[in-house]
């Protein structure tokens, strides 16, 4: 019989419920579904936990594989970082301990050892573009996240959102995985992603001592939802770390496609940042070498060749 190799497994809803009623302190009975809509099952897989007394909460398994080349010092930075966070009264989604107390816990699957933890649910709607109010919030809020993470310290490393991770890892990827009729615009990516480099070689040297620590990483429309009294819960953390506070700005101006809308909703995101810590000249002239480097490290990441989601999962510049 012929060996075979699992790249991906769903763990059964019925086994996730099972988990948690027997690890975690929840009134019964417990039941568990897969999320479809609100977290994206790609990199992680999220489900919908319900406990006997109506309660809810984010069940999420992370992905085994190496396209992040994460270990358990990653996973528990975050974990920190969330209670640090939620420890600071910021509106974040933020882990649930199990009965011994601990937070990060591993499953043996198919494919492999898989961490997962549970967390708050996040409830309400997704931020509206079109709402100036949200947008002054988001940026406020993001502004405080940045603020209070000052102080924010941790035992646990976690790997560094710098040009290594934002540029030459995508760039190696999209080499290996661009092919016939793609091959044509590698020298327009690479050249866009070097003159980016360049433009912030003589600026981020002289941002200012708070310029780089920890930051979101892929703050976006989906990952703010507003409850009834447009209180917002950040959410979706997977991609955070050490970066610069620059980066973090850029990477939801792309993600909101806010530099192409009406300049009143990128003016309340940024009024809502400013009002709480104002940029440095050279952390705003980043935004833009920021923003060409978000495309770059998109497509890389959109360049799966993991077996996970599927090869025809691209982008383009």
């Amino acid at each position: 019989m012929t060996k075979i190799r699992i790249a991906r497994s769903f763990i059964a809803a019925e086994s996730v419920a099972e988990l948690v009623a027997a690890e975690y302190d929840c009134p019964s009975p417990v039941s568990a579904k897969l999320f479809s809509k609100l977290l994206r099952t790609q990199d992680n897989d999220h489900y919908l936990v319900t406990t006997g007394n109506g309660e809810q909460y984010a069940f999420r398994i992370y992905q085994q594989g190496n396209r992040y080349r994460r270990v358990e010092s990653d996973y528990l930075y975050e974990i920190d970082w969330l209670n640090f966070l939620h420890g600071r009264g910021l509106p974040v989604s933020y882990p649930l301990p199990r009965r011994d107390g601990g937070y990060l816990s591993r499953l043996d699957a198919p494919e492999g050892p898989r961490f997962y933890a549970m967390f708050s649910l996040a409830h309400g709607d997704p931020l509206s573009l079109k709402d100036p109010e949200q947008l002054y919030t988001v940026g406020e809020m993001m502004a405080r996240m940045h603020v209070a993470s000052n102080e924010f310290t941790t035992p646990h490393a976690r790997k560094p959102i710098d040009l290594a991770y934002l540029l030459d890892r995508p760039l190696e990827r999209i080499g290996r995985t661009w092919t016939d009729d793609r091959v044509a615009n590698l020298d327009l990516v690479a050249a866009a992603a070097e003159e980016a480099r360049d433009e912030l070689k003589g600026l981020v040297d002289r941002f200012p001592a708070d310029g780089w620590g920890p930051i979101g990483g892929d703050f976006h429309q989906s990952s703010v939802f507003f409850n009834e009294t447009n209180q917002p819960t950040f959410f979706n953390f997977d991609l955070c770390g050490p970066g610069w506070r620059a980066y973090d700005i850029a990477t939801f101006l792309s993600n909101g496609n806010l530099m192409h809308a009406p300049a009143e909703r990128a003016e309340a995101f940024f009024a809502g940042y400013f009002a709480v810590r104002p940029l440095a000249e050279e952390e705003h002239a980043a935004i833009a070498p920021f923003l060409t480097i978000r495309r770059v490290w998109l497509m890389g990441a959109f360049a799966r060749e993991d077996g996970l989601v599927g090869h025809t999962f691209v982008g383009s510049i």
